[in-house]
């Protein structure tokens, strides 16, 4: 009788043929349907939303000032020096940019540059116990004058500035060894 059945089934339910690439896209449908069936999700430990700061972000306290920071390298030394965020027209801002046009023309270097190498010696040399502010190491270096000679580049000589530091010379005493190597 089984044989029977099977014969009319064959008859009266023609089997489904699908393509090869329906059949398996069939049966993905269908596991994805079964699989958000059942269990409820387990509730996600939730985490608490971050307060957002109303406070100004400031950039004073920054240790690098990059390429893409929108700060001038004026505005962010005058305030690295007094502690606190300064506005573009302060006067302490102008005499910065002053500084560092200067130090610019000296060395054919970027005023950020000069800014961010500067403060990169001021804390070399702090951790030597040598109390140097970016703003004096700009002015001291701008006194070594250079005759006859290509302009040496601001980062090169706060190498050897420092270099010249850490053989125990002073400010006075490097300046006139750098004078002296740089003739």
């Amino acid at each position: 009788m089984g044989e029977l059945n099977m014969a009319l089934t064959k008859h009266l339910m023609p089997p489904l043929r699908l393509p090869s690439c329906c059949a398996c896209t069939l049966i993905v449908a269908l596991a994805f349907v079964l699989t958000g069936c059942g269990e409820e999700p387990t509730p996600e430990a939730s985490t608490p939303p971050t307060p957002v700061s109303t406070e100004k972000a400031t950039f004073y306290n920054l240790t690098w000032l990059r390429q893409i920071d929108p700060t001038p390298a004026e505005q962010w030394l005058a305030s690295r020096e007094v502690g606190h965020d300064l506005d573009l027209y302060d006067p302490a801002v102008a005499k910065m940019r002053e500084k560092l046009d200067i130090a610019s023309k000296r060395f054919r270097d970027h005023p950020r540059m000069i800014a961010n190498r500067a403060v990169q010696l001021e804390g070399m040399l702090q951790e030597k116990k040598i109390a140097e502010r970016a703003p004096e190491i700009i002015d001291t270096l701008c006194e070594v004058q250079l005759s006859g000679r290509s302009v040496e580049s601001f980062s090169s000589l706060t190498q050897q500035y420092y270099n010249l530091r850490m053989e125990g010379l002073d400010r006075d005493k490097a300046i006139v060894a750098l004078r002296q190597q740089n003739p």
